[in-house]
């Protein structure tokens, strides 16, 4: 790799809103995380930050090996959710030794002649959507909760900004407010779209397919059912699935174990496990060890 393969730093002004945004104490924003919505959830999540063709090449052609889902989906699982702890529960440190490992990675990360389109994870408007994303799991355990919150919503929404920061989006390029953010999404929602190899490749993410058996014969289905559910209506049909009304009230017997789930999780075991996740991180990093 060589050093003109890295991003250049930033000028001054905003490597000073970047350093701002690093050293935000965001660890309210845990109490905001329901365990309650279930491992499918994260499957939706992957899913809809796939549904932009640009990441989903970047994901599908990427030639960084270590991280592929396929090949190691326990890393590439670990790998996701300490970038969450990172971005919630870390110090300004933490972030930097992340963002700066995930530059590393991706370096690698862009398309090619043969790409049916042209990518570069470096891009800020695919990273904006893929923070957009994660950033939907405040909204998401508000609605299981139906509404309950701990916080502010808008407080929440200006400090989710720092999964877009942590990686190279500029504060600015974050919606300005819940509103805004609502018509950013809606708006992206009206043009994305699968062509036939990401339909399979995300198809298989929600069957488990990347997972050893007997793991997706036994929860491949029952996983996909639930991912579809998580899903946008819009998106569900454009992967070609249909949903029914018996498939709603199924999986809102499914949503209604969920809340009983959140309720009895006291939050400092969120927390904790949070935390858990930032220690090794901080771990691998003294003892040299790949953190991406």
């Amino acid at each position: 790799m060589t050093l003109d393969a890295l991003p250049a730093d930033p000028p001054p002004t905003r490597r000073a809103a970047r350093d701002a945004a690093d050293a935000a104490d965001t660890r309210f924003l845990l109490d905001e995380l329901s365990p309650g919505l279930g491992p499918a959830y994260g499957s939706a999540n992957v899913i809809m930050q796939l549904a932009n063709s640009k990441v989903a090449y970047g994901v599908m052609e990427s030639r960084v090996d270590s991280g592929n889902l396929h090949k190691h989906p326990v890393k590439r699982a670990r790998t996701t959710m300490t970038y969450i702890a990172v971005a919630l529960a870390g110090n300004a440190q933490d972030r930097r030794i992340y963002r700066e490992a995930v530059n590393a990675s991706h370096v690698r990360v862009r398309s090619t002649e043969r790409s049916p389109v042209r990518y570069n994870a470096f891009d800020p408007t695919l990273q904006l959507w893929v923070a957009t994303c994660l950033a939907l799991v405040f909204d998401d355990s508000r609605k299981l909760r139906r509404g309950k919150t701990f916080h502010d919503p808008e407080v929440v929404h200006q400090a989710a900004s720092v999964f877009a920061t942590t990686l190279q989006v500029p504060r600015q390029l974050w919606p300005a407010d819940r509103e805004a953010l609502e018509h950013y999404r809606e708006q992206q929602l009206d043009h994305l779209d699968f062509d036939e190899p990401t339909r399979r490749f995300l198809v298989g993410i929600a069957r488990l397919d990347f997972l050893p058996a007997p793991v997706p014969a036994l929860l491949g289905e029952w996983n996909l059912f639930m991912t579809l559910g998580y899903l946008p209506p819009r998106l569900r049909a454009k992967l070609g699935f249909g949903w029914t009304a018996a498939d709603e009230r199924r999986f809102q017997r499914w949503l209604a174990l969920g809340r009983l789930i959140d309720r009895l999780t006291p939050r400092v075991v969120v927390r904790t496990m949070t935390l858990l996740q930032v220690w090794d991180m901080r771990l691998r990093y003294v003892l040299g060890l790949t953190v991406v």
